[in-house]
């Protein structure tokens, strides 16, 4: 009885003298960090790092290049790197690496978390834990996994962290810290907050048509805001629907179909759309799919979009002309000036419809010239030839003695004798200085407005 007793005494102490063997098998924190640190980052730092490959961190480690993981699947890319003869120098790191990957790659060797707990494959991984408990222990510090009384970064930690404890902003280190987009959808990465996530960490998840909503293009110029279709919460802390584990869609106007997934909203199902309730994961939507290329009358028949719409207040919720403006220069001249600068607009400072249609027809799509008014002053017919692009029979131009009696749009007129002569037949004056005469001194271009107004003003 008493050897027994002996016998148990000494499998106790040899037993207690024992060390964990968990404690002696390689993980990130308590060797492979500095392994990697000696013998890697003389090739594999900085901003061009051999291979495009990293080792400044954990996550650096297991991440991908070029799309393929480097330390997952039975026969790691990694491990068959440092097997060819341009890593024969580090090959008793690969050994040890091995030994790491076999384990399924631990951060630590234990402690209050799972060793893969910062392992974004791992089931154990703390994204999991923290959504699976709708983030509670992330944002309430009464809770009794609450991350702050442990960790500093997190919105409830205290002044001080626990000895050892990974720091939260280590790793999220955007503005918002945890509380970042990125931090459950989207890429920091990627400078991303819209799906899908890192195809590395999270393979087989896709985006849908979130790039084309987000991403300023030429069909959304300011890009659509998270909350016109999703709820967002004000604090910007998830909670409520925003963190539920369920994808909401919540439409101010238009209605959205879970199953197959189909918007009809007053974006696409404009009037002709070919494509009013287009699914979330259909292609590329073309100009015809929204509204018909053109759209039905009143709209014109012909001319191109951008001659009066601008592509930057496209899909904005109204039918905007020009600029959007109301005004004439939203879609000629500047602001309340009506006049473009092509041509000799800046010349001709009359009323718009006495060269154009300015009734129910405009604007028409077309270009259109029609003179009256001053143009066809005493009973003249006056013409435009919209090929050669001149006026003839005007009365501002066609008058006795003019040496430019169909002058061009284009061509610009000097001297007084391009639209009469100067001084005019009698019984004008002989006289051809008009202004120092005395005669039409008020009248002089091209200051006075008086000036080609239909009156000879003295």
């Amino acid at each position: 009885m008493r050897l027994q007793f002996l016998r148990a005494v000494a499998v106790s102490a040899l037993l207690g003298c024992t060390p964990d063997r968990a404690a002696l098998e390689p993980a990130y924190r308590e060797e492979i960090a500095s392994l990697v640190t000696s013998r890697c980052t003389s090739c594999h730092s900085g901003d061009a790092p051999a291979g495009n490959f990293r080792v400044g961190s954990y996550l650096d480690l297991l991440g991908c290049v070029n799309g393929e993981p480097l330390t997952a699947g039975r026969d790691p890319k990694l491990l068959q790197a440092l097997g060819r003869p341009s890593h024969a120098t580090v090959a008793d790191a690969r050994t040890v690496l091995a030994r790491w990957l076999e384990r399924g790659a631990p951060f630590s060797n234990g402690g209050v978390h799972s060793p893969s707990f910062l392992d974004p494959r791992s089931s154990e991984f703390h994204g999991k834990f923290l959504r699976d408990r709708r983030f509670v222990p992330m944002l309430e510090a009464g809770n009794a996994d609450a991350c702050g009384k442990c960790h500093a970064g997190t919105p409830t930690s205290g002044p001080s962290a626990a000895p050892g404890a990974t720091s939260c902003a280590s790793c999220h280190q955007e503005k918002e810290g945890v509380l970042a987009c990125t931090t459950c959808h989207g890429s920091a990465k990627a400078a991303r907050v819209y799906p899908p996530r890192d195809a590395c960490f999270f393979p087989g998840k896709t985006g849908g048509a979130h790039a084309a909503h987000v991403e300023k293009s030429e069909t959304t110029p300011a890009g659509v805001p998270c909350q016109a279709c999703h709820p967002v919460p004000a604090d910007g802390k998830p909670g409520g629907t925003h963190a539920d584990g369920q994808v909401h869609v919540l439409l101010a106007s238009g209605t959205f179909d879970p199953n197959t997934k189909a918007c009809a909203t007053k974006c696409h199902a404009g009037p002709g759309a070919a494509r009013p309730a287009p699914a979330w994961t259909d292609g590329k939507m073309k100009c015809g799919d929204c509204h018909a290329a053109p759209p039905p009358a009143p709209h014109p028949a012909a001319g191109a979009c951008a001659s009066c719409h601008s592509p930057l207040l496209h899909a904005n919720g109204r039918v905007d002309l020009g600029d959007g403006s109301g005004k004439c220069g939203a879609c000629h001249g500047t602001g309340d000036d009506p006049r473009p600068k092509t041509g000799a607009h800046a010349k001709h400072a009359f009323a718009c419809d006495s060269c154009h249609e300015s009734d129910a027809k405009h604007p028409s799509g077309t270009l259109s010239v029609r003179l009256v008014g001053l143009a066809a002053k005493g009973g003249r017919t006056p013409t435009f030839d919209s090929t050669a692009k001149s006026c003839s029979t005007t009365y501002c131009h066609d008058l006795n003695g003019g040496t430019a009696r169909t002058p061009k749009w284009t061509e610009t007129l000097t001297g007084c004798n391009s639209c009469h002569s100067s001084p005019p037949p009698p019984p004008h004056s002989t006289s051809s200085s008009c202004g120092t005469a005395g005669c039409h001194l008020d009248a002089l271009p091209p200051a006075s407005a008086k000036h080609v107004n239909g009156n000879i003003d003295l």
